[in-house]
């Protein structure tokens, strides 16, 4: 019988991380989700226990509330930081502590977004982070790759979940999928397949990069609505 990989989806309960359980057969799967860690509670966070040693860690949390930037109050800036960039920061200390003392090699995978590299109005604090991740995404392969770590990013577009129709409408999506070369929006199992094939272990030599997953529209002089 095939060794189960051990792997952590922080995030797991999010339309993409579904998709990503479903296609994981081989892997043993702790989840973070809410109800088992408040990643706005950093005190929590920083105080998790944990005896899970991971081969694979993968980043799908997002806290995403669209608005002006001078009309976010102070404690959702907190919130945002916490939950999409701070929490992640201070589980990464813990879980690679562990990868070091065990002599493992890890596949750290962080879900960032078109938002890592663009801006647009209204989206001032999920941009901000999400730029934050490729900055963890860099530094930590440069630091870590000589022992086996590697860190890359999986940067979806506009993809097909509930968070899209929360807070884009009708016709901002046909719009999208107008100015996409594809004609439509990504589906949440074609960015399951882009983190299975980062750490299936099968090429060892991506490290410290985004890829792009939009049906083009990144490429296409358009951005957004």
């Amino acid at each position: 019988m095939e060794k189960l990989k051990k792997t952590i989806l922080i995030g797991g309960s999010s339309d993409i991380g579904q998709s990503l359980k479903k296609i994981l057969i081989n892997h043993e799967i702790l989840e973070i989700n809410s109800k088992d860690l408040d990643l706005n509670n950093l005190k929590k966070v920083k105080n998790y226990k944990i005896n899970f040693i991971p081969e694979n860690i993968i980043f799908l949390s997002a806290y995403n509330k669209p608005k002006k930037f001078i009309k976010y109050l102070d404690s959702e800036i907190h919130s945002a930081l916490n939950i999409n960039f701070f929490s992640l920061v201070f589980l990464l200390k813990l879980f690679i502590k562990k990868i070091i003392k065990n002599k493992k090699n890890c596949n750290i995978v962080l879900i960032t977004s078109l938002y890592s590299q663009k801006g647009r109005e209204g989206r001032f604090l999920y941009s901000v982070c999400k730029h934050a991740l490729l900055g963890i995404v860099r530094n930590l392969a440069v630091e870590y790759g000589s022992i086996g770590i590697r860190v890359n990013a999986v940067s979806p577009g506009f993809v097909y979940t509930k968070m899209t129709k929360k807070n884009l409408s009708k016709k901002q999506i046909s719009n999208i999928i107008k100015m996409s070369p594809n004609k439509c929006l990504v589906e949440k199992k074609e960015i399951a397949e882009v983190i299975k094939f980062l750490i299936d272990g099968k090429i060892k030599n991506i490290n410290g990069q985004e890829i792009i997953v939009d049906a083009g529209i990144s490429i296409n002089g358009s951005f957004g609505s």
